[in-house]
Protein backbone atom coordinates (compact mmCIF):
# COMPACT_ATOMS: atom_id res chain seq x y z
CA UNK A 1 0.00 0.00 0.00
CA UNK A 2 1.19 3.07 -1.07
CA UNK A 3 2.05 6.35 1.61
CA UNK A 4 0.78 9.08 -1.02
CA UNK A 5 -1.26 11.43 0.33
CA UNK A 6 -4.38 12.65 -2.24
CA UNK A 7 -3.31 16.41 -3.03
CA UNK A 8 -5.47 19.23 -1.47
CA UNK A 9 -6.40 21.54 -4.38
CA UNK A 10 -8.26 24.94 -5.31
CA UNK A 11 -11.38 24.13 -7.43
CA UNK A 12 -12.88 21.60 -5.45
CA UNK A 13 -16.66 21.85 -6.12
CA UNK A 14 -19.53 20.73 -3.56
CA UNK A 15 -21.03 18.56 -3.05
CA UNK A 16 -18.43 16.20 -2.10
CA UNK A 17 -20.69 12.93 -2.38
CA UNK A 18 -19.46 10.29 0.46
CA UNK A 19 -21.15 7.25 0.64
CA UNK A 20 -21.29 3.95 2.98
CA UNK A 21 -21.49 0.60 1.36
CA UNK A 22 -22.45 -2.55 3.01
CA UNK A 23 -23.04 -6.28 1.25
CA UNK A 24 -25.73 -8.22 2.67
CA UNK A 25 -26.90 -11.68 1.38
CA UNK A 26 -30.36 -11.59 1.03
CA UNK A 27 -32.49 -14.88 0.57
CA UNK A 28 -36.24 -15.09 -0.49
CA UNK A 29 -38.41 -18.08 0.30
CA UNK A 30 -41.37 -18.60 -2.29
CA UNK A 31 -43.58 -17.48 0.97
CA UNK A 32 -42.20 -14.44 0.24
CA UNK A 33 -39.85 -14.27 3.76
CA UNK A 34 -36.59 -13.05 3.83
CA UNK A 35 -33.50 -14.57 5.19
CA UNK A 36 -30.62 -11.52 5.74
CA UNK A 37 -27.13 -12.08 6.21
CA UNK A 38 -24.33 -9.31 6.99
CA UNK A 39 -21.44 -10.15 4.98
CA UNK A 40 -19.40 -6.67 6.15
CA UNK A 41 -19.05 -5.72 9.55
CA UNK A 42 -17.86 -2.64 8.62
CA UNK A 43 -18.71 -0.37 5.36
CA UNK A 44 -16.41 0.43 2.43
CA UNK A 45 -16.56 4.32 2.05
CA UNK A 46 -16.62 5.82 -1.96
CA UNK A 47 -15.89 9.46 -2.44
CA UNK A 48 -16.79 11.63 -5.30
CA UNK A 49 -14.99 14.55 -5.84
CA UNK A 50 -15.42 17.44 -8.89
CA UNK A 51 -12.65 19.70 -9.44
CA UNK A 52 -14.79 22.51 -11.65
CA UNK A 53 -11.34 24.46 -12.14
CA UNK A 54 -7.49 22.60 -12.65
CA UNK A 55 -4.90 25.50 -13.64
CA UNK A 56 -2.43 24.49 -16.05
CA UNK A 57 -0.17 26.90 -14.99
CA UNK A 58 2.37 27.92 -12.16
CA UNK A 59 -0.21 26.75 -9.53
CA UNK A 60 -0.04 23.31 -11.71
CA UNK A 61 -3.08 21.89 -10.02
CA UNK A 62 -4.19 19.70 -13.77
CA UNK A 63 -0.37 18.35 -13.69
CA UNK A 64 -0.49 17.58 -10.02
CA UNK A 65 -3.64 15.86 -9.81
CA UNK A 66 -3.11 14.27 -13.44
CA UNK A 67 0.12 13.06 -12.26
CA UNK A 68 -0.70 11.78 -8.84
CA UNK A 69 -3.64 9.67 -10.82
CA UNK A 70 -0.82 8.56 -13.26
CA UNK A 71 1.43 7.41 -10.88
CA UNK A 72 -1.39 5.33 -8.89
CA UNK A 73 -1.93 3.69 -12.60
CA UNK A 74 -5.43 4.08 -11.84
CA UNK A 75 -7.29 1.77 -9.73
CA UNK A 76 -3.78 -0.56 -9.27
CA UNK A 77 -2.24 1.54 -6.33
CA UNK A 78 -3.59 2.57 -3.01
CA UNK A 79 -3.12 5.95 -1.47
CA UNK A 80 -4.33 7.98 1.92
CA UNK A 81 -7.17 10.30 2.00
CA UNK A 82 -7.24 13.30 4.42
CA UNK A 83 -11.61 13.97 4.60
CA UNK A 84 -11.42 17.37 6.48
CA UNK A 85 -14.77 15.95 7.48
CA UNK A 86 -13.63 12.64 8.99
CA UNK A 87 -10.45 12.90 10.12
CA UNK A 88 -9.74 12.80 14.19
CA UNK A 89 -10.80 11.68 17.25
CA UNK A 90 -10.75 13.08 20.83
CA UNK A 91 -11.12 10.64 23.83
CA UNK A 92 -12.35 7.87 22.14
CA UNK A 93 -12.39 4.64 24.00
CA UNK A 94 -10.80 2.12 22.51
CA UNK A 95 -10.69 -0.40 25.03
CA UNK A 96 -10.95 -1.63 28.58
CA UNK A 97 -7.65 -3.25 30.66
CA UNK A 98 -7.49 -6.69 31.80
CA UNK A 99 -4.02 -6.76 34.12
CA UNK A 100 -2.05 -7.73 30.88
CA UNK A 101 -2.73 -6.31 27.46
CA UNK A 102 -1.23 -4.05 26.23
CA UNK A 103 -2.57 -4.21 22.25
CA UNK A 104 -5.30 -2.11 21.40
CA UNK A 105 -6.99 -1.72 18.21
CA UNK A 106 -7.35 2.05 17.01
CA UNK A 107 -11.48 2.79 16.68
CA UNK A 108 -13.50 5.78 15.74
CA UNK A 109 -17.11 6.13 16.52
CA UNK A 110 -20.04 7.83 14.57
CA UNK A 111 -23.54 8.24 16.22
CA UNK A 112 -23.06 4.62 18.12
CA UNK A 113 -21.60 2.76 15.24
CA UNK A 114 -18.20 2.11 15.73
CA UNK A 115 -15.02 1.04 12.97
CA UNK A 116 -11.53 0.21 12.92
CA UNK A 117 -8.94 3.13 12.28
CA UNK A 118 -6.25 1.27 9.60
CA UNK A 119 -4.12 4.90 9.07
CA UNK A 120 -3.37 6.40 11.93
CA UNK A 121 -1.70 9.59 11.55
CA UNK A 122 -0.51 10.95 14.79
CA UNK A 123 -2.20 9.67 18.14
CA UNK A 124 -1.51 12.87 20.46
CA UNK A 125 -2.25 11.92 23.73
CA UNK A 126 -3.53 8.22 24.94
CA UNK A 127 -5.46 8.10 28.98
CA UNK A 128 -6.05 5.69 30.95
CA UNK A 129 -8.70 6.07 33.35
CA UNK A 130 -8.82 9.92 32.24
CA UNK A 131 -5.06 9.78 33.27
CA UNK A 132 -2.23 11.14 30.42
CA UNK A 133 0.16 8.57 29.85
CA UNK A 134 3.85 10.06 29.24
CA UNK A 135 4.55 10.85 25.39
CA UNK A 136 6.86 7.99 24.26
CA UNK A 137 4.32 5.58 26.61
CA UNK A 138 2.60 4.00 23.21
CA UNK A 139 3.65 2.78 19.72
CA UNK A 140 1.30 2.68 17.25
CA UNK A 141 1.17 0.20 13.79
CA UNK A 142 0.64 2.85 11.18
CA UNK A 143 -0.23 0.17 8.38
CA UNK A 144 -2.87 -1.79 11.33
CA UNK A 145 -3.84 0.99 13.79
CA UNK A 146 -2.71 -1.32 16.31
CA UNK A 147 -1.47 0.84 19.84
CA UNK A 148 0.40 -1.12 21.73
CA UNK A 149 0.80 0.27 25.55
CA UNK A 150 4.54 -0.06 27.06
CA UNK A 151 3.00 -1.13 30.53
CA UNK A 152 -0.57 -3.39 30.58
CA UNK A 153 -3.69 -1.18 31.77
CA UNK A 154 -5.32 -2.79 35.06
CA UNK A 155 -8.24 -4.70 34.67
CA UNK A 156 -11.19 -2.61 34.02
CA UNK A 157 -9.37 0.41 33.72
CA UNK A 158 -10.43 2.24 30.35
CA UNK A 159 -8.40 2.81 27.67
CA UNK A 160 -8.83 6.34 25.20
CA UNK A 161 -7.22 8.05 23.09
CA UNK A 162 -6.86 10.94 20.99
CA UNK A 163 -5.64 11.10 17.39
CA UNK A 164 -5.37 12.09 13.93
CA UNK A 165 -5.97 9.43 10.97
CA UNK A 166 -6.12 9.02 7.14
CA UNK A 167 -8.29 7.09 4.69
CA UNK A 168 -6.33 4.01 2.89
CA UNK A 169 -8.08 4.48 -0.55
CA UNK A 170 -8.01 3.45 -4.34
CA UNK A 171 -9.42 4.78 -7.09
CA UNK A 172 -12.42 3.17 -8.64
CA UNK A 173 -11.62 2.78 -12.28
CA UNK A 174 -8.25 2.93 -14.62
CA UNK A 175 -9.51 6.02 -16.80
CA UNK A 176 -10.67 9.61 -15.72
CA UNK A 177 -11.70 12.05 -18.04
CA UNK A 178 -9.98 15.88 -17.35
CA UNK A 179 -12.05 18.14 -20.15
CA UNK A 180 -10.05 21.68 -21.26
CA UNK A 181 -12.42 24.27 -21.25
CA UNK A 182 -10.38 27.30 -21.69
CA UNK A 183 -6.68 27.80 -22.39
CA UNK A 184 -4.69 26.28 -19.45
CA UNK A 185 -8.31 25.58 -17.68
CA UNK A 186 -9.21 21.80 -17.08
CA UNK A 187 -12.22 20.14 -15.00
CA UNK A 188 -12.57 17.04 -13.92
CA UNK A 189 -16.50 16.50 -13.21
CA UNK A 190 -15.98 12.68 -11.48
CA UNK A 191 -13.19 11.46 -9.38
CA UNK A 192 -14.13 8.33 -7.37
CA UNK A 193 -12.18 6.17 -4.91
CA UNK A 194 -13.54 3.35 -2.04
CA UNK A 195 -11.75 3.26 1.46
CA UNK A 196 -10.00 -0.25 2.02
CA UNK A 197 -10.14 -2.92 4.00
Amino acid sequence: MSNAIFPTLAGLEYPVVRTPIFRTLIQQSTSGKETRAALWTYPRWKWTLSFNFLRDDSNNEFRTLLGFFLARQGAFDSFLFDDADDRQATGQPIGQGTGSQTAFQLVRSMGGFTEPVFAPHIVSTVYVNGVALSPGGWTVNAGTGVLTLFSPPASGAEVTADFTYYWPVRFLADDNDFSKFMNRLWEQKKLEFESLK
